[in-house]
C-alpha cells in the first residue's frame, strides 16, 4: 500500500512538472509571436517630458489601432492641453497616439498610431474555468513581461463584469492583453489585489467598442466629455432598472424586517456584538455593496452603490449615552473624494416618516456633478426615533445617479420595511 502511495505521489509530481513545462513553452511561443504588437503607453507632460502615468496597449483590428485601459490614458482625456499620449516599443521606438473612443464603464480605450504597429491580435470568448491564460504587459513600467495564470470565471459580486485571474498582474500591465493558449485575446488587464489575484475586462466589451468605432471608420470622437456623460447616464439607468426589477428577499434585523440582497451582483455580509470599553451593547448589521466602481479620474469614481442597516440596543447604557453611540454609527461609502471643481455642494431635505406605526427621521441629500449635470451623488441617512436605548440606522449611497432614480430606489426601500417586534 505504501509503495502504491509513493508511486502515485511521484506520478502527480511528474504530471505537475509536465504541465508547468508545457505552460512555459506556450508562454515563450506567445511572447515571441506578439512582443512586437504590445507597447508601453505613456502619458507625458510636455516641456518637462516627465511621465504622468504608464500602462500597456496592444494592436487590435487594424495595424495602427491599439487598445488599452481608460484609466491609463484618462489624464489626456480630462486635461488634453496639459498632457500628450505616446507609445514605446520593445525596440525603443516612440510615437504619438490619438484617443479615438472610450468606454469608461468597462475601463477601455481605443487609440490610433500614425504608423503600422504590428500584427493585430484577435478576440475570442472566455474558455472554461481552470484554463491557463497568459497576460502580457510592462510591470512597473519595465520591459515587456508575460505572466502565466488561470481563468477563474466572471466575478460574481462585481457590478461591472470582470474576469478573476490567478496571476501576478502588476501596475504598468494595465491595458495589456491576456491570451488563451492559441494567442487570442480573452481579457484586458485592469486591476490587481495582490497575491496573484488579478482582474480582467472581458474582451467582448472591447469587441463592442471596436464595432462602434468602425461604424465611423475610426474617426476620433470630437466630444469625449459628452460621450462619457451619456455612458454614465445609460449605465445608471440600466443598473437601477435591474435593481428595481429584482425580487427583494426579506431578512430580520432586530425588530425590523428589511431587504436582504436586492441585486445578485452585490456582496452582502452581517455583523453583531460590539464592545466599547467596559460597556457592552449589541449591533446587528446587514451591509451590501458592489465591489467595484467606474474610474473617471484619480479623484473621481462613479457608479458605486451600497446600503446598510444597523439595529442597535443596550441594557446597560442610559438613553443619552446610547444616543451618542447612535450618532457615531452612520457613515458614507462613497469611493471618491471629489473637489469643488468636480461637484456642487450637497443639498439636503429632512423628512419624518411613519412605517408600521414607528417614527423615522430621514435625511436625503444630493450633490450635482458639474461636468455631468443630470447626475448626482445621492445619499440617505434614516434613523428610528423615540425608542430610548434601541434604534435602527439605514444608509444608502449611490454615486452618479439621477435624482429621480435615487428617489425611486429610496421609495422601494421604504416600502420594503416592516416593524416586526415579535
Amino acid at each position: 500500500m505504501q509503495q502504491m502511495l509513493c508511486k502515485l505521489a511521484i506520478f502527480i509530481g511528474l504530471f505537475a512538472l509536465t504541465n508547468a513545462a508545457i505552460a512555459q513553452d506556450i508562454a515563450q511561443e506567445l511572447y515571441s509571436r506578439y512582443e512586437s504588437s504590445v507597447y508601453r503607453i505613456e502619458v507625458v507632460t510636455p516641456g518637462v517630458e516627465n511621465k504622468a502615468s504608464v500602462g500597456t496597449g496592444f494592436v487590435i483590428y487594424r495595424d495602427n489601432i491599439l487598445a488599452s485601459n481608460y484609466h491609463v490614458i484618462s489624464n489626456v482625456v480630462n486635461e488634453p492641453d496639459r498632457y500628450r499620449l505616446e507609445w514605446e516599443g520593445v525596440d525603443g521606438r516612440r510615437g504619438p497616439l490619438t484617443v479615438l473612443a472610450v468606454d469608461v464603464v468597462h475601463d477601455l480605450a481605443l487609440l490610433r498610431a500614425e504608423e503600422p504597429m504590428g500584427l493585430p491580435l484577435q478576440i475570442t470568448s472566455l474558455p472554461e474555468n481552470g484554463t491557463s491564460l497568459f497576460s502580457l504587459g510592462h510591470p512597473l513600467a519595465l520591459e515587456l513581461a508575460i505572466v502565466n495564470g488561470t481563468n477563474n470565471g466572471l466575478q460574481e459580486s462585481s457590478l461591472y463584469e470582470k474576469i478573476l485571474f490567478s496571476g501576478n498582474i502588476n501596475p504598468g500591465m494595465s491595458g495589456g492583453p491576456t491570451l488563451d493558449r492559441s494567442g487570442q485575446v480573452v481579457g484586458i488587464n485592469v486591476a490587481t489585489s495582490g497575491e496573484a489575484v488579478g482582474y480582467l475586462v472581458p474582451a467582448t466589451y472591447l469587441e463592442e467598442l471596436i464595432e462602434n468605432a468602425s461604424a465611423t471608420n475610426f474617426r476620433p470622437e470630437l466630444d469625449l466629455a459628452t460621450s462619457i456623460s451619456n455612458q454614465l447616464i445609460d449605465n445608471q439607468q440600466s443598473l437601477v432598472d435591474q435593481i428595481l426589477d429584482s425580487d427583494w428577499p426579506k431578512i430580520s434585523l432586530g425588530k425590523l424586517s428589511i431587504p436582504g440582497r436586492v441585486f445578485n451582483r452585490l456582496d452582502c455580509w452581517s455583523d453583531n456584538k460590539f464592545e466599547e470599553g467596559n460597556v457592552r451593547y449589541t449591533v446587528n448589521a446587514s451591509v451590501c455593496q458592489g465591489q467595484d466602481s467606474i474610474y473617471l479620474s484619480e479623484q473621481l469614481r462613479a457608479g458605486a452603490f451600497s446600503y446598510e442597516f444597523y439595529w442597535l440596543d443596550s441594557q446597560q447604557l442610559s438613553a443619552s449615552a446610547f444616543h451618542q453611540i447612535y450618532q457615531r454609527s452612520s457613515r458614507s461609502r462613497f469611493p471618491s473624494r471629489p473637489t469643488e471643481e468636480d461637484v456642487g455642494n450637497f443639498s439636503c431635505t429632512t423628512h419624518f416618516i411613519e412605517i408600521s406605526g414607528q417614527d423615522f427621521k430621514a435625511n436625503v441629500c444630493a450633490r450635482p456633478y458639474k461636468d455631468y449635470p443630470e447626475l448626482t451623488d445621492f445619499m440617505v441617512l434614516m434613523t428610528l426615533v423615540g425608542h430610548g436605548t434601541e434604534g435602527v440606522i439605514f444608509t444608502m449611497d449611490f454615486s452618479t445617479v439621477t435624482l429621480d432614480n435615487g428617489l425611486a430606489l429610496l421609495e422601494k426601500f421604504l416600502g420594503a420595511l416592516e416593524w416586526n417586534p415579535s
